[in-house]
Order: C-alpha cells, then structure tokens, then sequence
C-alpha cells in the first residue's frame, strides 16, 4: 500500500490503513459547487498546500476548483 492508493477516492472511503498513511497530508478536493456535484475524490497529495496546488495543476487541472485540506486522524 502506498499514498498514491488514495488518490481517486474520496477521504471517507480510504480503509484505516491507508487513511492513517495519509494523516498530516495535504489533500486536493473539487469544491462543491451547487450548479452540479463533484465527485470529492482525491486528485492530489502532498505535504504542503503549494506542493498540492502544483500536483493540481501539473495534471492540467484548474486549481481554482479545488480547495486543499489536510487530513486528521479519522478518529
């Protein structure tokens, strides 16, 4: 198992495990937006929030549609 088995999945879907891997990271999230839903899947990891838009947008995605969290211990 490694970080990259997050991505594509949304942070309540990720087993224990791997969830666990990912504390303290950097997560990129499409926002909501009310006009349609995003998926909330994982496009992006890493340790700082400029590390994470960087992945973003290395990946041709629009960053301004995405907000970057970092994820806490799920319990």
């Amino acid at each position: 198992m490694t970080i990259a088995d997050a991505l594509g999945h949304a942070p309540e879907e990720l087993s224990l495990p791997l969830r666990e891997m990912i504390t303290g990271f950097w997560v990129g999230l499409e926002m909501y937006d009310p006009q349609r839903l995003p998926l909330r899947k994982i496009a992006a990891i890493a340790k700082t929030p400029a590390e994470c838009f960087a992945g973003l947008h290395a990946q041709g995605l629009d960053v301004a549609q995405f907000e970057v969290i970092q994820l806490h211990a799920a319990f």
